[in-house]
């Protein structure tokens, strides 16, 4: 089955969320599914021993790549949390599995009706839900509502609970039997330090100096991904080591940071950097947050990259929400390297190509990421 024919037949699948890379169906619409997607769909189910638990399957529409997702809570829950997926390229052959269930901010769903076919009998309170949300202002700004706590912030800014998918103003008592309490609200960005459960988390002492070029840097100038005339932004530059290496080979480059370079306002730039900065913010919520503005401020390429659990050894440091404490107060949370990339793709919707141990490349055009894959497939046969 070819691109071509794949994204025809997708095309025609009659419901189902449609994204501008992805459609979104409840598996129990694909029962009558024919054609070659229908077929294909049938193997792949035997093949990878797809359960019937998983109740979602999530079609790419920019690659030839399936998911089946695992949302236990679908019907009861009005924006349930994914607990298992399969990532699937048809091309290949490989999967991928992710498991979500000790997630502390697994992505959730919201307008659930759309994933329904037409005259299913949950659609109407699904759309009354979906509704009230949309007067309520919920969905001015969808770029991280789609993980759990960055919701559960949005419904405490906006003073409301959602019951048996029904919204309501939250009074009293009501608040805090929906939601847990967010500890870091109210933060500014450019504190250098924050507070949870009483422990203080200096983030300023995660900045080091460095006399070169960071890993992720090298790579962007190895592979020839920086060229001339492009420019370059440090997206939490610390002290700047990357961006006055990158000057001084000729590149215009600019960073920011909380509190390096507060002073500097975050730009679009060709090449965006967020160079170990996820692994050192304790709120899932903002992580989240950093990770999408950061995509967001990239014309061309994001170049992401976090800490491996196997490069470090963390068996003597006190656990900390889902990260460690170190002994100098600052956070560290370290990612497997299938983690972060399958928490790239949640986050950006877009697929994440790995250049090394703890770094991926996210480009914004896809034939962009077919050249890069092209040439570096080239070298290696070479």
């Amino acid at each position: 089955m070819n691109m071509d024919e794949y994204r025809q037949q997708v095309g025609q699948i009659p419901y189902g969320k449609r994204l501008p890379t992805a459609l979104y169906v409840h598996r129990e619409g694909l029962a009558a599914l024919g054609g070659t997607l229908g077929a294909v769909l049938d193997q792949v189910v035997v093949r990878y021993q797809v359960g019937a638990e998983f109740n979602l399957v999530k079609f790419r529409t920019d690659e030839l790549k399936l998911s089946f997702l695992a949302y236990p809570e679908f019907e009861s829950d009005p924006h349930p949390a994914l607990r298992h997926a399969i990532a699937i390229d048809l091309a290949t052959g490989k999967a991928r599995h992710t498991d979500y269930a000790s997630n502390a901010n697994p992505p959730i769903l919201h307008r659930k009706e759309m994933f329904l076919q037409a005259g299913h009998p949950l659609r109407a309170s699904f759309e009354a839900l979906t509704r009230a949300e949309e007067a309520a202002g919920l969905y001015e700004n969808t770029a991280t509502i789609g993980f759990k706590l960055n919701w559960e912030k949005l419904l405490r800014e906006k003073g409301l609970v959602i019951k048996r998918h029904r919204l309501e103003k939250a009074e009293g008592e009501g608040l805090n039997a929906e939601v847990e309490p967010n500890t870091t609200e109210g933060n500014e960005e450019n504190k250098e330090a924050r507070t949870e459960a009483g422990v203080v988390v200096e983030r300023h002492k995660t900045a080091i100096t460095r006399y070169d070029l960071s890993k992720p840097v090298k790579t962007l100038l190895e592979y020839g991904m920086l060229k001339p005339g492009m420019t370059f932004f440090d997206y939490g530059c610390g002290q700047g080591s990357d961006v006055r290496g990158l000057r001084a080979l000729g590149h215009e480059a600019e960073g920011w940071d909380p509190v390096h370079q507060p002073e500097v306002a975050k730009r679009g730039a060709d090449v965006v950097n967020l160079g170990y900065v996820l692994n050192v913010i304790e709120d899932a919520a903002e992580r989240v947050e950093a990770l999408v503005d950061a995509h967001r401020h990239a014309r061309r390429l994001l170049v992401v990259s976090a800490l491996i659990t196997e490069t470090v050894e963390t068996g003597r440091a006190a656990r900390f929400g889902d990260g460690i404490l170190t002994r100098r107060n600052t956070f560290q949370k370290h990612f497997e390297q299938q983690e972060l990339q399958q928490y790239i793709e949640d986050a950006l919707d877009t697929t994440a190509v790995p250049v090394a141990l703890g770094i991926f490349y996210v480009f914004r055009d896809p034939a962009d990421m077919q050249d890069f894959l092209s040439a570096r497939s080239r070298r290696a046969i070479d």
